[in-house]
């Protein structure tokens, strides 16, 4: 039995750091795209934004790293013509003509290149046929969200790469796609996760006596969610906020703190194994992270009625915490348990947090000097 545990540590572990490790590869990727239709509904407006780190093939940059403002606007043609060889639009009833706009770098919650185009039609659009495969040769994981009307689309590979538009569809599908987008944002950002595993680490125990001993599963439950509640709230508000461009602040200060908040936690573990304050830690910490979610929302929120597709898209972040909640404490506790308080704090949580806060490191010397460490 003990054998069995002890395997089951040395997999948690290697889980951390796996996860630790898979975050300093080229995060998958997202493009925020809007379609509008204007002029009696004869010409479709298509704007798309694209991460400047991710330009660096459609560029032919000499290496691959963040596209410059100037090479973004001194590459106007080209990046139309790569962009717009993967993105096609198209009205099946009618000859339409496409024409590409501008081209412009651009700073919200982020650093983007910004494409404008239209598809003019002698006489109002039924209905448009999407087709998108854009980035995903360098990213099979690349997501490409469109807001139309206001429905959110999520192209995907190899399954989800073409949608159908009818003007004035009925948008009961946004509400699902939004809470989608949010679980999704959550489960396939390493940061937020393992700003999560931190927290995560040492719920199972507190201090009695100056010795650490075994919490009871329904007192770990209700710290758990007391410190975990404290950090929803905290990003819920700044979520809101920053979404609906009441507060903002520039992106690399905002996900500079986000990763050291990974080291600050992940440190505090050590030296604090049982902290007293955790729950304002968690909503202190929260209220930055809730920044980083809303730069990723903001492009994909539609003109007017924006509360319900921002609701949406918060359970969803709300869930894909929960998911990461249940499928990590449990496994914990159980080590605890099993192999005993001490054992856990001498030999597991320094492998974890080692880990945890030298992958936070890392992040945090790249987002504030905005270079890449070791290739990453």
């Amino acid at each position: 039995m003990r054998a069995s545990v002890r395997l089951l540590s040395l997999v948690l572990a290697s889980l951390v750091v796996l996860v630790a490790r898979s975050a300093s590869a080229h995060q998958s990727s997202f493009s925020y795209a809007t379609v509008e239709l204007v002029d009696g509904g004869r010409r479709a407006n298509y704007e798309i934004r694209l991460s400047s780190n991710d330009l660096y093939e459609a560029l032919e940059l000499d290496e691959e790293r963040d596209a410059t403002d100037a090479e973004i606007e001194a590459g106007a043609r080209r990046l139309q013509n790569y962009v717009f060889a993967q993105v096609e639009l198209d009205v099946a009833d009618q000859l339409c003509v496409f024409t590409p706009g501008a081209v412009r770098a651009l700073r919200d919650g982020g650093r983007f290149a910004q494409l404008e185009a239209s598809l003019t039609c002698p006489k109002a659009i039924a209905a448009i046929d999407f087709h998108y495969t854009l980035f995903f040769d360098l990213d099979e994981r690349h997501e490409g969200l469109m807001t139309a009307e206001h429905e959110l689309v999520q192209f995907a590979y190899p399954d989800h790469t073409r949608f159908h538009f009818e003007p004035h569809h009925s948008h009961g599908a946004s509400m699902l796609g939004f809470l989608r987008s949010g679980v999704h944002h959550v489960l396939s950002g390493a940061d937020h996760i393992l700003f999560l595993i931190s927290l995560l680490l040492v719920m199972a125990w507190r201090a009695r006596a100056g010795e650490l001993e075994l919490r009871a599963p329904g007192a770990t439950m209700r710290r758990t969610a007391a410190i975990v509640s404290a950090f929803t709230v905290g990003h819920s508000i700044t979520l809101i906020l920053a979404a609906l461009g009441w507060v903002e602040l520039p992106s690399r200060f905002v996900e500079s703190m986000i990763a050291a908040s990974i080291v600050y936690v992940a440190i505090e573990n050590l030296f604090r194994p049982d902290p007293a304050h955790r729950a304002l830690v968690g909503f202190s910490f929260g209220l930055m992270h809730g920044l980083g979610f809303a730069a990723m929302l903001r492009p994909l929120l539609p003109p007017s009625a924006t509360v319900m597709p921002l609701l949406a898209f918060n359970i969803g972040v709300e869930l894909g915490q929960l998911a990461v909640v249940l499928a990590t404490l449990p496994l914990l506790y159980l080590l605890m348990r099993t192999l005993g308080v001490d054992w856990y704090r001498r030999r597991f949580l320094p492998i974890a947090c080692v880990a945890v806060s030298l992958m936070g490191l890392v992040w945090l010397v790249e987002r504030a000097f905005e270079i890449r460490l070791l290739g990453l």
